[in-house]
C-alpha cells in the first residue's frame, strides 16, 4: 500500500526533497511534464537525460547489480545535462530507490566534486564516489527483491555554488547536509527496474 502512492505521483519526492532543504523549493520551477527544474528567470530548464533510458523506462540489464543473486554487470547508465543554472561551480549526483523498504530510500550512487565544466557522467568518470547503501564505494545497480514490484530509481543532479572539494567516501546522509546550503538548482530523471 505504501508504494502505490509513490507510483501514482513520482514527482512528489522531488518536491518533498526540495522542501526538506529549508525553503529551497522557492528557487525551482518543477515541470509536471518533464524531469527538469530551473532557477526563476532561467533561459532553459536544467535537464538531466540518459541515452540508456527514456523517462520512467527500465534501466538496461547491464546496469543491474552483479552480486547478491543479481546477474547484471553493474554498469552505471550514462547521464548528460543541459541548462546549467548561472553561478554553478560544481555538481553532485545521487541515485535513490524510494520503493525500497528502507526509511529514506536505498541509495545506489553518490557522486560529488563534479566540476562545473562537466556535461556528463558515466561509470568510468573519475569524480569522487561516495558509499552507497550496499556499503561499498561507487555505483551499485538495482537488485530489488524478486517479487515483480516495479522500483523507481531517481537520479538527482544538484547544481552547487561550492568550490571546496569534499572528502572521499561520504554517504548520502553525510553528503546532503553538506551541499544543501550550496544548492542553486536540481533536476531528475527516473529509471525503473523489476526483478522477477
Amino acid at each position: 500500500m505504501q508504494h502505490r502512492f509513490w507510483r501514482l505521483s513520482p514527482r512528489l519526492v522531488l518536491v518533498w526533497g526540495m522542501l526538506a532543504f529549508g525553503g529551497l523549493a522557492g528557487l525551482f520551477i518543477v515541470s509536471p511534464s518533464g524531469s527538469s527544474a530551473e532557477p526563476e528567470g532561467g533561459d532553459r530548464p536544467f535537464t538531466l537525460v540518459s541515452p540508456d533510458l527514456t523517462e520512467c523506462s527500465p534501466l538496461p540489464h547491464r546496469s543491474e547489480l552483479d552480486r547478491f543473486g543479481c546477474d547484471g554487470r553493474n554498469v552505471a547508465p550514462t547521464l548528460r545535462w543541459t541548462g546549467v543554472p548561472p553561478g554553478t561551480m560544481s555538481f553532485a549526483l545521487t541515485m535513490t530507490d524510494h520503493d525500497a523498504p528502507v526509511a529514506g530510500g536505498f541509495h545506489h550512487w553518490v557522486v560529488y566534486n563534479i566540476p562545473a565544466h562537466a556535461e556528463m557522467l558515466s561509470g568510468s568518470s573519475r569524480f569522487t564516489q561516495g558509499h552507497n547503501s550496499f556499503g561499498f564505494s561507487g555505483y551499485g545497480g538495482p537488485c530489488p527483491p524478486g517479487d515483480g514490484q516495479i522500483h523507481h530509481y531517481i537520479f538527482t543532479l544538484y547544481a552547487l555554488t561550492a568550490t571546496a572539494p569534499l572528502k572521499d567516501g561520504l554517504t548520502y546522509d553525510e553528503l546532503i547536509p553538506l551541499i544543501s546550503p550550496e544548492v542553486i538548482g536540481a533536476t531528475v530523471t527516473i529509471g525503473t527496474f523489476v526483478r522477477r
